[in-house]
């Protein structure tokens, strides 16, 4: 059992938004047979799926989230990636070779803000749904390109955040010293993610410094024990990222402070799910690429239909903790039983 200080998951996922629910169909977690090629469809959709690298685990979770819901769907999934996240121009030839082909939906999770646009420029003039997947395309960039985007997929930075101080608050007592270790300064995804925890621990948690350790396990690291050594009264760390989280821990662990400094991070790696599970860092927000891949699926299969979708769709967020974290990890990528996310396109 959880602290008198620490919410039951149901309690929790009653106090917000961002606490969403399971994925009916969806959890058993099935993976696709082969991603990167087509499979014949009785139902005769073709939806083109333009991702980042297969194999980060994260953007690979995606796809296949995708994969079954394209097979539960009847649909026929065609994927193509990104070499790697900077991929910009080489992505951009993948869409462009999909088009040339002709797909009746088109999925994208760019590797910029704008390197698809041109890309989708024919898709829109076609009529053809476009959803943005996880990463947002400029919309102005597109809007000035003559590009429509039907939706938007994925998690909200800022709740993710508010997620993460909702955590924290269950951890570390009221009025406690926090510290917060984010990412690249200027990431859009890293500012608000710190932001959504600011809110969320106003007035209840003090938050004693905000340092940058770049999205990097050994920076995080350093940081962390860094903070431990010049302020003995830090009580917890908030960061916006999983990898970052191992790192933290880590100093945690070294400085003797494991159970007594709490470390919450996003992302919800499998890595950090078992190191709650052997009882390292007591929580952690997962979001889900597995679930995003599904929405923007389920998203295409409904535009393909003529029905009218909503421009945003947040794919939600579970605080991971002691009590669900064994659940979370056997289900890993897909969200665990007991998490339902109903098809918001139905």
């Amino acid at each position: 059992m959880r602290t008198n200080r620490m919410r039951s998951a149901g309690a929790a996922a009653a106090t917000a938004t961002i606490l969403a629910v399971a994925l009916t169909g969806c959890s058993g977690g099935e993976s696709p047979a082969n991603t990167n090629s087509e499979s014949t469809s009785a139902a005769g959709g073709k939806i083109a799926f333009v991702i980042k690298p297969l194999d980060n685990t994260y953007f690979g979770a995606m796809a296949e989230g995708a994969q079954a819901a394209a097979d539960e769907a009847g649909v026929e999934l065609m994927v193509v990636a990104a070499e790697n996240v900077t991929d910009d121009s080489g992505q951009a030839s993948k869409l462009n070779a999909l088009v040339t082909a002709g797909y009746d939906c088109y999925v994208v999770n760019p590797t910029s803000q704008t390197n698809l646009i041109t890309g989708l420029v024919p898709v829109s003039q076609a009529g053809t749904p476009i959803v943005n997947l996880d990463l947002p395309i400029d919309l102005d960039a597109a809007a000035d390109a003559g590009v429509d985007v039907t939706t938007y997929v994925g998690t909200n930075n800022e709740t993710a955040g508010a997620a993460g101080g909702e955590a924290m608050m269950d951890l570390v007592d009221e009025g406690g010293q926090v510290a917060l270790i984010g990412g690249l300064v200027a990431d859009p995804g890293n500012i608000a993610r710190l932001a959504g925890f600011e809110k969320a621990v106003e007035g209840k948690l003090e938050i004693t410094q905000t340092v940058a350790a770049d999205f990097d396990k050994a920076k995080a690291k350093s940081a962390a024990a860094t903070i431990l050594l010049a302020n003995p009264d830090i009580k917890g760390f908030f960061t916006p990222s999983g990898d970052m989280a191992m790192g933290i821990q880590q100093a945690v662990e070294e400085a003797g402070q494991t159970g007594k400094v709490a470390v919450v991070g996003i992302d919800g790696t499998k890595e950090q799910l078992a190191d709650i599970v052997a009882g390292g860092q007591p929580a952690a927000i997962e979001q889900f690429p597995y679930l995003m891949g599904v929405q923007s699926v389920q998203a295409c299969v409904a535009a393909m239909g003529g029905a009218e979708i909503p421009s945003n769709v947040e794919t939600p967020v579970l605080i991971v903790n002691s009590e669900n974290a064994q659940a979370a990890l056997d289900a890993f990528p897909a969200p665990p039983e007991g998490f339902d996310v109903p098809n918001p396109f139905e």
